[in-house]
């Protein structure tokens, strides 16, 4: 078995690769397995299995650029392939979301009797949205120091790429209070009013919303993510 100070070697050598956190607690774990695997199977000493398992992960290591994330900030090669599988799973998840609270939206158009109705559903649905994102970040105020941007951990490396993204969630929040104050009157009127308008100026509309919709929603799930990544750290430490 692999010794406390022998991990604390092996995570000072994924430090030293400027590992995000959050990958650099999951790579570990991989690391260890594999030389305590080559330890039990081969009969070789902690520093021969792990030249070797450094070895095998060299590749991966080589750096490279993310600039969704990090700009011109260099990163090795397998925190930018995990950074771009979660971020596709998560945008995913986000868009499809995003596209049910607009279908929601249209549907309720129909289902109105009037515009003050469809006004009151539209205020409401989207004051829970900015609600729901508001009781997440208060009931989760002891880890706000982890969610600020240009927190570093121990100065070594950047802790995740979540709080990456708070930028964006700020400027989807400020555009949904937009269309708060806006109240849905022009995608009411579209289909109920009989006016000549426009369908062009109706599709960006419905555009933007989906947009808020899909990215305050992936700001959300990145939240929840970090958050987990946080406990997983504070149990490690």
């Amino acid at each position: 078995m692999i010794s406390s100070e022998q991990r604390v070697e092996i995570e000072r050598f994924l430090i030293s690769k400027k590992l995000p956190l959050d990958i650099l607690l999951e790579i570990k774990d991989h690391m260890i397995l594999q030389i305590e695997d080559c330890m039990d199977n081969q009969n070789r000493s902690f520093e021969e299995s792990f030249s070797k398992v450094e070895l095998m992960w060299r590749d991966n290591f080589s750096l490279t650029t993310y600039w969704m994330f990090y700009g011109r900030e260099k990163l090795p090669q397998i925190a930018k392939n995990m950074m771009k599988q979660r971020f596709n799973i998560l945008l995913y998840k986000s868009f499809l979301f995003g596209l049910l609270f607009l279908a929601l939206s249209f549907l309720m158009i129909f289902l109105s009797v009037s515009l003050e109705s469809f006004k009151i559903y539209f205020v409401i649905s989207h004051l829970m949205f900015l609600l729901a994102a508001v009781l997440l970040y208060f009931f989760n105020l002891k880890f706000k120091n982890y969610f600020r941007k240009d927190y570093k951990y121990k100065g070594q490396v950047n802790y995740t790429l979540y709080q990456q993204n708070l930028t964006l969630l700020m400027i989807c929040f400020f555009g949904m209070s937009q269309l708060i104050m806006n109240g849905g009157e022009y995608l009411y009127n579209f289909f109920k009013s009989g006016k000549n308008l426009s369908v062009i100026t109706l599709i960006l509309l419905s555009s933007y919303r989906l947009f808020l919709y899909s990215f305050g929603i992936f700001g959300i799930l990145n939240f929840i993510e970090h958050k987990k990544a946080i406990k997983k750290l504070q149990l490690q430490n």
